[in-house]
């Protein structure tokens, strides 16, 4: 996160970069707005693309906790799993999901949008 919402891809944060990322996490914030700062976050190789592997490292990180192996999926399950998000994301069915791919579905998709905020009490 620090890479994607700081100016200088630091290890630290300025309060503005702090600001800005709080704005975009929201819950008032724009479809638009958290699908282009969620493509950054995934597209941790700055490819401009989503590539299998990318997709494959998102859906290894939101199914399993930190040190556990047991709940790990295993390589087919990934597989299918990557392959079932091509083909309902990658519109022009190149392999892989472009900036303007990803924003498409994410904006389209409420989930999405409730899902990617932060709600503090």
């Amino acid at each position: 996160l620090l890479q994607v919402f700081t100016h200088s891809g630091g290890d630290f944060m300025e309060f503005e970069d702090y600001l800005n990322m709080m704005s975009v996490l929201s819950p008032s914030a724009s479809a638009l707005a958290k699908a282009r700062w969620a493509f950054k976050v995934y597209d941790t190789q700055n490819k401009h693309i989503l590539d299998r592997e990318d997709i494959a490292k998102v859906i290894q990180d939101i199914t399993t906790s930190e040190g556990d192996t047991e709940d790990k999926l295993n390589n087919e399950e990934l597989r299918v799993i990557v392959d079932n998000v091509l083909k309902e994301v990658d519109l022009s069915g190149d392999g892989y999901i472009t900036y303007e791919e990803f924003v498409q579905m994410a904006s389209a998709s409420q989930e999405f949008v409730d899902s990617f905020k932060i709600i503090l009490n």
